[in-house]
């Protein structure tokens, strides 16, 4: 039996990527690549200054000490830090050659030296277009929610005041009319057990030209991914948000599964012959709240599984389907069932039983799907103007990354090109959705 683990602050997405030789599929790439994009790009040194806000989270001075056999017994070691081997600096010229290197940073593997902490800046200084700061880091460190207020700790509002990042609460759903009472609870909680009972053994997602995963025994990483993306105006969602009534999050997916639903049109999907069994699901990741504890970050994330709503024609039908799901999660018992779960299996040292059934679970899905709110004014980040901000994760899955920052919103997606055969055309279709969607004002 797994005894309690010696560090409180230990969690278990910490403690499993730590351990990612056993605990997770072979081949997974483990680290988050946040880009701070400039048009005037910030120099090294500065960099260097304002990063030293790092050095007050222990985790940013510690390496992994991983136990295999008993992953919560994994730890957290200090060491040396040797500041200035943490940073570089590459000269590009054009948006080919940035994208390049960029793309090297944010899809291979990132294996800082043994005893360097785990993480690093580069500048990448483009002399003919738009410049970067590339922040790698193991995402052991911590979570979006976790993260995102540590990064404040470099940036200043255009009128010099330091940055205060929100407050994380968590939204609870809405109570729908007509459905009062002890009964829409239990049937609410029964859904969330039978779903988590049967995530690990039911069907693989149907849409070959999403997801091919059903064609291989096992879930590798194949190494075989592109970033593709594009970026566009919060008031175009806003547009669609005051026609229909539904909420930011439930646009944003029911436009996603409608620009995939005609890039599966146009590659002509088997899967849209009878598009009432369509099934594409998704993996959300939760934040839980968690104490703002001085020097200290963590994971507190829990995957809740939904669908996505690819087989309806129409915009609103994709909302409504969009908003149950998701109305419903926010008030499901998925996440602490879930989290439960995890914690109580890793401290009865169960952890191998856990990882066959997660990498199951994964294996049946298509898209890990994020929606994170950024900063709402422009900043100063490294002593220059942030034109915008993209963090990019190469999963085992394909990765699906909404950010928005100062009133325009990025979708960055991390794709395998396996499944995915043109990634290019899947953005063109999301384009064109939204674009067909704001004319539900008309």
């Amino acid at each position: 039996m797994t005894p309690a683990w010696p560090d409180p602050d230990m969690d278990p997405v910490s403690a499993i990527i730590m351990n990612k030789k056993t605990m997770l599929p072979a081949g997974s790439i483990s680290h988050l690549t946040l880009v701070f994009y400039f048009d005037d790009c910030p120099e090294l040194e500065r960099v260097k200054d304002d990063a030293k806000a790092l050095l007050d989270y222990d985790r940013f001075c510690s390496v992994h000490v991983p136990n295999e056999r008993a992953i919560f017994e994994s730890a957290w070691s200090r060491v040396e830090v040797k500041y200035d081997e943490l940073f570089g600096e590459r000269k590009v010229a054009g948006k080919e050659e940035f994208d390049k290197v960029l793309d090297e940073m944010a899809l291979q593997p990132f294996n800082p030296p043994k005893d360097a902490p785990l993480w690093r800046m580069d500048i990448l200084r483009n002399s003919k277009g738009t410049s970067a700061v590339v922040w790698r880091l193991c995402h052991s460190i911590g979570d979006g929610i976790g993260l995102l207020p540590i990064g404040y700790k470099f940036a200043r509002t255009m009128d010099g005041k330091a940055a205060r990042p929100d407050i994380f609460r968590p939204k609870r759903g809405s109570r729908k009319k007509g459905k009062k009472g002890l009964w829409p609870l239990v049937e609410s909680a029964l859904k969330d057990l039978h779903t988590i009972a049967t995530l690990s053994r039911g069907a693989f997602d149907n849409c070959e030209s999403i997801n091919q995963n059903y064609k291989n025994d096992k879930l590798i990483h194949n190494g075989k991914r592109v970033r593709v993306g594009f970026d566009f105006k919060l008031d175009d969602i806003k547009v669609i948000k005051r026609a229909t009534g539904f909420t930011i999050n439930d646009i944003l997916v029911a436009i996603f599964a409608g620009g995939v639903r005609r890039y599966m049109a146009e590659m002509k999907d088997p899967a849209l012959k009878t598009p009432e069994k369509a099934k594409m699901t998704g993996l959300a990741p939760f934040a839980q709240p968690r104490a703002n504890t001085p020097g200290k970050v963590q994971n507190n994330m829990v995957f809740v599984h939904f669908r996505f709503p690819v087989g309806p024609e129409t915009l609103i039908e994709r909302l409504q389907q969009a908003h149950k799901e998701f109305d419903h999660l926010k008030r499901s018992i998925q996440v602490p069932a879930l989290k439960l779960i995890t914690e109580l299996g890793t401290k009865l040292g169960l952890e191998q039983a856990l990882l066959a059934e997660n990498n199951k679970i994964w294996h049946r899905t298509s898209w890990v799907f994020s929606n994170v709110p950024g900063p709402k004014e422009t900043m100063v980040v490294f002593g220059k103007e942030m034109t915008s901000l993209k963090p990019f994760y190469c999963n085992v899955l394909h990765q699906a990354i909404f950010f928005s920052y100062a009133g325009s919103v990025s979708l960055a997606l991390v794709v395998d090109t396996e499944s995915i055969k043109d990634p290019k055309l899947l953005v063109q279709c999301i384009v064109k959705e939204l674009k067909e969607a704001q004319k539900v004002n008309s």
